[in-house]
């Protein structure tokens, strides 16, 4: 079994780019997903794409973060996927408040002549590079050290300057990764098949120290505390919400990106608005509202220092009960 980490930040696009890599791709994996908080939203998306990947397994480890709290529980789920399933490929999509470099850590224990761990990408969103470096510097940097491949997301309109600006403070940090700085759904079905060909080695971009002659050093796996950062976040998850129209829905964003309810630095869910059923991403400074094909309304904001209290008093009490 071939373990293949996508890492990245909140609301850098893990999920869309794991259905592109089962779009482009023939492999059939396995899918781990942790999701911060109590819901399951990505691993829903996962199972309700495109019919191609309807026969894809997606799993679902919701106990806690995987890179520090319950690091013994997800190595045993590991080892279990493996025992029950034999999947060719196993990929782990871990949750964004994660600390990459505790999870390759974590998972050497259980790599052997048969479980094989391959260079891990990492999803950047450049539109959001420099706010995320600024508020949560250990944990991105640490994501970006480790991988063996960083991957652009939502450029499609990025400044062409911009873009190179970002591209070189990553190579700041990681001179070996590869980097991909155009938007992914570009390249090649041969550069998507690379992705489970590429095992990680104690000579690539991840696992070893090494000096990128700027005066910078990369973070290792060794360098890793036992905490991992994924207490620093905060975290309200609320089932059963709603407003009463998409007004109030929109207001609600927009007081998230003002600061209304803390620093919140992610937030998605579906919820009624009025008598139907919406979904709403919020990442990058940006949010959208969408139509969902869910009944199961549930709501997460993920961030730091977050009125739990104000959140649930705009929220809870407008089921669809109260909404008709």
């Amino acid at each position: 079994m071939q373990i293949l980490l996508i890492s990245g930040f909140l609301g850098a696009g893990k999920t869309t780019f794991i259905k592109e890599l089962i779009k482009r791709t023939d492999k059939r994996p396995v899918i781990m997903e942790n999701e911060y908080g109590a819901n399951n939203l990505d691993s829903l998306e996962l199972q309700n794409a495109s019919s191609k990947e309807s026969d894809i397994k997606v799993l679902e480890f919701m106990e806690g973060c995987v890179c520090c709290t319950m690091k013994d529980s997800f190595v045993n789920s590991v080892l279990a996927i493996f025992s029950s399933l034999d999947p060719e490929y196993l990929i782990i999509e871990p949750t964004g408040v994660g600390k990459l470099s505790s999870i390759i850590e974590n998972l050497k224990p259980v790599l052997n002549k048969v479980i094989f761990l391959l260079q891990p990408t990492v999803v950047i969103s450049p539109l959001s590079f420099r706010q995320n470096m600024k508020e949560w510097p250990e944990l991105y940097t640490d994501q970006i050290a480790n991988a063996g491949r960083v991957v652009f997301s939502k450029c499609e309109n990025a400044d062409t300057d911009e873009i190179k600006k970002v591209t070189e403070e990553i190579r700041q940090i990681n001179s070996k990764a590869e980097i991909i700085s155009e938007h992914y759904s570009k390249m090649d079905d041969k550069w998507w098949d690379s992705l489970f060909q590429t095992e990680l080695t104690g000579d690539g971009a991840v696992g070893l120290t090494h000096d990128n002659g700027d005066g910078t050093k990369a973070m290792t796996v060794s360098d890793e505390t036992e905490s991992g950062s994924s207490e620093v976040f905060s975290q309200v998850s609320i089932q059963k919400a709603g407003v009463h129209n998409p007004t109030q829905l929109v207001q609600l964003l927009e007081d998230c990106l003002r600061g209304e309810f803390g620093l919140v630095s992610r937030a998605k869910g579906t919820l009624w608005v009025g008598s139907e059923i919406l979904r709403f991403d919020l990442a990058d400074s940006m949010y959208a509202v969408t139509d969902s094909p869910d009944d199961n309304c549930q709501c997460v904001f993920i961030g730091k220092n977050l009125d739990e209290k104000k959140l649930k008093d705009r929220l809870i009490g407008s089921s669809r009960r109260t909404l008709k």
